[in-house]
């Protein structure tokens, strides 16, 4: 009984550091990069070209959409719009 418990123990040490050793090891992986124009930004695995508004989170049953403006690399949100009135959505 003892050496079944030690076993199980030894066992489930080696899984435990086998998990552990592992998980660093996929964190650690860099994500790939898109290379993006300078100060573009990047939506959903697309570049947005600096200074261009684009319309997002478009609600189907109200026909309103937020608005982001890409500037400096970075997305500011700006007026919602309605249906129409929108611009292009992004990516």
């Amino acid at each position: 009984m003892i050496m079944r418990v030690r076993k199980f123990g030894v066992l489930s040490l080696a899984l435990a550091l086998a998990i552990a050793s592992s998980a660093p090891l996929a964190v650690a992986k860099p994500a790939a990069k898109m290379k993006l124009p300078p100060g573009a930004c990047a939506f959903e695995k697309k570049a947005v070209n600096a200074g261009m508004i684009c319309s997002f989170q478009c609600n189907a049953q109200t026909n309103w959409c937020a608005q982001q403006l890409c500037a400096n690399g970075a997305f500011t949100q700006v007026l919602p719009c309605f249906g129409p009135f929108c611009t292009a959505k992004c990516g």
